[in-house]
Parts: C-alpha cells; sequence; structure tokens
C-alpha cells in the first residue's frame, strides 16, 4: 500500500484519474484507479437523502432511483446484503486482473477500508490519499 500526503483536487470519474496535489508541493501529479473509495469519515451531513454516508443504506424510497444501487431495496436486510455481495463481485473481478484501488482518507474509515482490502484481496494495488502527513491523523504517532 502506498500512502500519499496530499489533497485531491479534481476527480474524474469517466478517465479513472485523480489529481492529487502533494503537501508542500506546488506540482500536481495525477494517479490512474480502477476503482475509488472516498473515504471521507461517517457523516456527510444530517439533510443528505441517502443517508448519513454513502455506506449508510438507501433508507429514503424516493432517493433509491437517484442511487447507486436504485434496483436494491436497502431497507431490508436481504438488499444490503445483495448490496454487500455485488460489491464483494466487483472487487473480487478487480483483484483477478491486478487492479488499483484508490482509497481518499486515510482515517479512521479508510484505514479500515485498505487494510480489509489488503486482507481479503492481496492482488489489489491499494494507494490511500490524506491530507495529513501520517495516518489515522486524530492518533498519536505511536498508535
Amino acid at each position: 500500500c502506498k500512502l500519499i500526503w496530499g489533497e485531491v483536487t479534481k476527480l474524474d470519474g469517466p478517465e479513472r484519474t485523480a489529481t492529487i496535489k502533494p503537501m508542500f508541493s506546488q506540482n500536481e501529479m495525477v494517479v490512474d484507479f480502477d476503482y475509488c473509495i472516498i473515504a471521507a469519515g461517517c457523516n456527510f451531513g444530517p439533510f443528505h437523502k441517502w443517508g448519513e454516508s454513502l455506506w449508510f443504506p438507501t433508507i429514503h424510497n424516493a432517493a433509491r432511483p437517484e442511487g447507486s444501487w436504485s434496483h436494491i431495496d436497502e431497507r431490508f436486510l436481504e438488499g444490503r446484503r445483495r448490496h454487500i455481495l455485488e460489491e464483494y463481485t466487483k472487487l473480487k473481478t478487480l483483484e483477478q486482473g491486478e487492479k488499483s484501488v484508490l482509497v481518499v482518507g486515510a482515517g479512521f474509515i479508510g484505514v479500515e477500508w485498505v487494510t480489509e482490502l489488503n486482507h481479503f484481496f492481496p492482488k489489489l494495488k491499494l494507494t490511500i490519499i490524506d491530507f495529513l502527513p501520517l495516518p489515522l491523523g486524530p492518533l498519536p504517532p505511536s498508535a
């Protein structure tokens, strides 16, 4: 896993690239990825109709048609199970092709994602980026 100290200034989904400004540098760099996880923390605001985070179930029926998984009703356990199974299948396919995954955010959520991905999908090429010099910024350096 590679840690980049900097910030994502542009995320281009169709091109699968992230433009990154490394800390203390005026030059930007472009990182390619096959899959991107944005781990910006667990709260996205109280009025987001998809819930508090991207991984919180889409509990509002009106939001389902606009969501990424409109074919799944995550209000029920079976819908959540199908969502997890679909994500697992995508990641397994990426691993078989030895593809890259970019995780944006090295806080608790981002580090958890990277460690889980590294454990269950060891052939994935993982990159994690954060605006702090070390992962898990709120913790002391010895952590």
